[in-house]
């Protein structure tokens, strides 16, 4: 498998590299006066089409194959301070039968005072993990759990500047999360249905209503170079909203960007995310995917409280190709007395290295391929567009 991923590698990148010198031989054959910038393409007003095959990698989920499409665009082209609007589409499927198909859009408009985002999607986790504390039980040292999560959510959000650069807004969510015990032996799968049961873990259903607080003075929002985003995201989920549970989740997070150089940017990131209320199982934070700490199998470490801290030094050498160091901690935690609480983890290191190419200069905007390491050999590789954070 290792070998196949650097093929795929060699690959990817080749194709990226031909791809664009390919356009650009192209262009310069034109005559002088209808010879355009190599990024004519990808003009901050003119529309911007991109996809590219990806592969994952990581204790959870296994190697993954799929594809990640991308169309920039702006709503006016007669609005310079708007960023480029965006619609995505990503979308694979894994070795152990585990899948993602996420469509999601982010639009802003009138000189960048109006921002929203629209996110639909469906999951499929195949998990396989084992656990040896919080267990709570006298006579259960160590235990495999074996089963298959399946989650199909929507995400509304819309924020409006109200003075200098802080904006204030409203979020909307859902979300339908059921699991199946069919993924292991019969032995695993009956063991693994009780425990669950025994702890109250069941399918569920939960909507929430929330305040989408921020500031925001990066330079630009699909590569900072410089400047901070701080955003506050309290939610609360109850039961007129059709919700199994009450309980309020708030998230909080700060980036900060330093233009080291005119190649070299050092990103750094602290994130907290803390749960309140009646929280089920499925509302819990999950590290290694409600934050950008690579490395972990998402979906192993829950509780109801969570914080990471990271750091990424970018630096791009050679015209369009860049590399990165990464590396961060994180804590998740908050019910390890409680039946459910077998999922705590208090620190959970990572650091790692990636490859960058940049396809569009003008848009700044990379495709990436990341290798990270965390503690007890979990590792992982992740593909994809634009930065981590």
């Amino acid at each position: 498998m290792r070998y196949f991923i650097l093929v795929f590698l060699s690959l990817y990148f080749g194709f990226s590299n031909h791809l664009f010198s390919q356009k650009r031989s192209k262009q310069d054959k034109k005559t002088k006066k209808e010879r355009v910038p190599v990024d004519s393409a990808f003009n901050k007003n003119s529309k911007t089409f991109v996809a590219i095959p990806i592969i994952n990698n990581n204790p959870t989920m296994k190697t993954g194959f799929g594809a990640n499409a991308m169309y920039m665009f702006k709503l006016n082209k007669k609005d310079k301070a708007s960023p480029p609007s965006m619609i995505s589409l990503v979308g694979f499927f894994t070795t152990n039968k585990s899948y993602v198909v996420v469509p999601y859009a982010s639009l802003f408009w009138k000189e960048n005072k109006n921002r929203a985002i629209i996110a639909i999607g469906t999951v499929g986790v195949h998990h396989d993990h084992t656990y040896s504390d919080h267990l709570n039980s006298n006579d259960l040292t160590e235990a495999r759990l074996i089963y298959k999560e399946f989650r199909t959510f929507f995400w509304l959000e819309y924020s409006h500047k109200v003075f200098g650069n802080w904006y204030l807004g409203a979020n909307f969510s859902g979300s339908k999360v059921r699991y199946q015990f069919n993924q292991g032996t019969e032995e695993e799968n009956r063991f693994t249905e009780e425990f669950f049961k025994q702890r109250g873990i069941e399918d569920n259903f939960t909507s929430s209503v929330g305040v989408s607080l921020s500031f925001d003075n990066r330079d630009y929002i699909y590569y900072p170079t410089q400047g901070f985003q701080l955003i506050v995201k309290p939610k609360f989920y109850q039961k007129w909203l059709g919700s199994d549970n009450n309980y309020t989740d708030t998230d909080v997070t700060l980036t900060g960007y330093f233009k080291l150089r005119s190649n070299m940017v050092l990103a750094t990131m602290a994130s907290g995310n803390f749960s309140t209320g009646d929280v089920p199982f499925s509302g819990y934070q999950s590290f290694g995917t409600r934050n950008t700490l690579r490395g972990y199998p998402g979906g192993k470490y829950r509780g109801k409280y969570m914080t990471a801290v990271q750091a990424e030094y970018r630096w791009r050498f050679y015209r369009r190709w860049g590399a990165v160091l990464f590396a961060g901690t994180g804590s998740v935690w908050g019910n390890e007395e409680e039946p459910d609480g077998f999922a705590n983890r208090s620190w959970l290191p990572s650091a790692g290295i990636g490859a960058r190419f940049m396809i569009s200069k003008v848009k700044k905007i990379n495709i990436r391929v990341d290798y990270a390491v965390g503690v007890d050999g979990n590792q992982g590789i992740y593909f994809g567009m634009r930065e981590a954070f």
